[in-house]
């Protein structure tokens, strides 16, 4: 049986992204499918291996995280820095 082992309480979105890493700025589209206060799970638009951390813009934001999980085009990214309102 699946065990969530979040802690804050998430809520769909389903909301365009750019997520955007490496020195090289690599770049691929997502959809956000759930937003908590301390990260997001994401699907990309194509199979893409995201390194460690890096930005995701949405909704007029940029965020840094760090990637907690990645399986195929989905993972779910840590925000790094305290979410603002």
């Amino acid at each position: 049986m699946f065990r969530e082992r979040r802690t804050a309480d998430r809520k769909a979105v389903n909301t365009r992204a750019i997520v955007v890493w490496g020195d090289d700025l690599m770049r691929a589209f997502a959809i956000i499918l759930d937003m908590s206060q301390t990260g997001l799970r994401i699907r990309l638009d194509h199979e893409a291996q995201i390194e460690t951390d890096g930005y995701i813009l949405f909704d007029n934001r940029m965020e840094p995280f760090r990637v907690a999980w990645q399986a195929s085009r989905s993972a779910g990214l840590q925000f790094t820095m305290p979410l603002e309102g």
